[in-house]
């Protein structure tokens, strides 16, 4: 039951992670000088360090009860990979004064990208 409870919390701050990610991106959908807004950063530092950790908790969840499967690593790749070049556009892009439409777009289409792979693979 604990951890359960540690992966119920783990997965609400994953979810807080990605909505300030993407919540990031739709905000400044008008803006004239798109900018990476700290959330945005720490959103996607939160994502990547919270799904490594729900991936983690799989295998003692799974030890307890095998109803909990095993996650499936293929999708934890793609997921982890298309994470990291979000962590890296948004870092690369929060030293710039304004970021490009091109990795701004990038960030959000990846963004919606990895939410799609969670729910749809």
């Amino acid at each position: 039951m604990t951890l359960e409870l540690v992966r119920n919390a783990l997965l609400v701050l994953h979810f807080v992670g990605m909505a300030a990610l993407l919540g990031g991106v739709i905000s400044q959908s008008r803006a004239r000088e798109r900018k990476i807004q700290s959330s945005m950063l720490h959103g996607a530092y939160l994502a990547l360090i919270t799904g490594v950790a729900l991936v983690g908790i799989r295998y003692p969840l799974n030890a307890e009860n095998p109803l909990y499967e095993l996650p499936d690593n293929a999708k934890i790749l793609v997921k982890l990979l298309v994470l990291v070049v979000i962590v890296l556009l948004a870092f690369a892009g929060k030293k710039k004064a304004a970021v490009d439409s091109g990795t701004w777009l990038g960030i959000g289409i990846l963004s919606f990208t990895n939410i799609v792979v969670a729910v749809f693979w």
